[in-house]
């Protein structure tokens, strides 16, 4: 296989959505928001947080392709706005961003008051139904509790303003911004966290096995298992991961390309143990590489290791040992 011919098989990897069930959920929620809008012009507004790679940007891809924008003699029309909020954001590179989605040609110019106003105006002339705001932890970012307060009353303001459903989508930090401002938290007050380990049915490393094969039936080759068994792949998954989507992805993405490169024609333990060390751990190797048969079974989370504890600061329900 040339490198286009691998190039393009990742890129096609690369764009399938995660489908792990809290993406389904917040899915869900989406459309169901939107539908509750135009029956009856209720907002309801939804907070969506996960670490990186979980997904929220391929949600964001979704909703652009269900709810495309399209042209009328009179006006283009935008039925979904998605902004990514820029980094250290202020009201006015706030403003400015959403003057450029909806594609006003002086989206810098004029005072915070008077862009403020365009964007309320050019919502409603586009037919505006929803705003997505992604990486919205950039407006935590920016400055201390005074800042945050002021971006997030503004905010409060427009989403009122406009008056249609609203969507945050960031880091697991954006919920200190929601705790500033006590008015904008109330106002998004159903959360969704993209991770796994939150089902009372499976344990967290029966999930990871199953978004796992999920993601590889969309690959060109078939997965196996080996002589260590699907169950026990699934734990070792777990410790590979440390139960994050976007590592199980990316051990996905990096087997396929081994084994596109090699001429291997099936995924298993000996290129999932190849990928840890070149994606995920340098020094992932022998008994600390998940997929190595003589690795420990435990949580890669001591100094130096790859999940080392208060690296990622979030925490879950593994069902195999507890977290830090």
């Amino acid at each position: 296989m040339n490198f286009k011919e691998i190039f393009d098989a990742l890129q096609r990897f690369d764009e399938e959505y995660i489908p792990f069930p809290p993406f389904v959920v917040a899915v869900d929620a989406v459309k169901a928001n939107i539908a509750l809008f135009r029956e009856t012009g209720i907002a309801h507004h939804l907070l969506l947080l996960g670490e990186s790679g979980t997904g929220k940007s391929s949600l964001c891809r979704w909703v652009e392709q269900q709810y495309p924008r399209f042209k009328l003699p009179d006006r283009d029309v935008t039925p979904v706005l998605i902004v990514s909020v820029p980094p250290a954001a202020t009201i006015a590179s706030m403003a400015s961003a959403l003057l450029e989605k909806l594609g006003d040609p002086a989206a810098a110019s004029g005072t915070v008051s008077a862009k403020t106003a365009r964007v309320i105006t050019l919502c409603r002339a586009c037919r505006v139904e929803m705003i997505l705001f992604d990486e919205a932890q950039h407006i935590h970012d920016r400055g201390k509790s005074t800042t945050h307060y002021l971006v997030g009353d503004w905010l409060k303001s427009l989403i009122d303003q406009t008056g249609v459903p609203t969507v945050f989508l960031g880091l697991p930090r954006l919920e200190k911004l929601l705790q500033v401002n006590e008015q904008l938290r109330r106002r998004f007050s159903r959360r969704i966290r993209l991770a796994l380990g939150q089902s009372d049915k499976d344990t967290i490393h029966a999930e990871c096995l199953q978004l796992f094969r999920s993601l590889g039936s969309c690959l060109p080759l078939p997965l196996h298992c080996g002589s260590c068994g699907w169950d026990e792949l699934g734990m070792r998954l777990y410790y590979a991961s440390d139960g994050r989507v976007a590592y199980i992805k990316k051990l996905l993405a990096t087997s396929l390309r081994i084994a596109l490169e090699t001429e291997i024609n099936e995924i298993g333990p000996s290129l999932l143990e190849q990928a840890f060390t070149e994606e995920i751990w340098w020094e992932g190797v022998g008994k600390l590489n998940p997929f190595n048969p003589g690795f420990e079974f435990r949580r890669l989370a001591r100094g130096n290791e790859p999940f080392e504890c208060g690296s990622f600061g979030n925490s879950r329900r593994s069902g195999l040992e507890p977290v830090c």
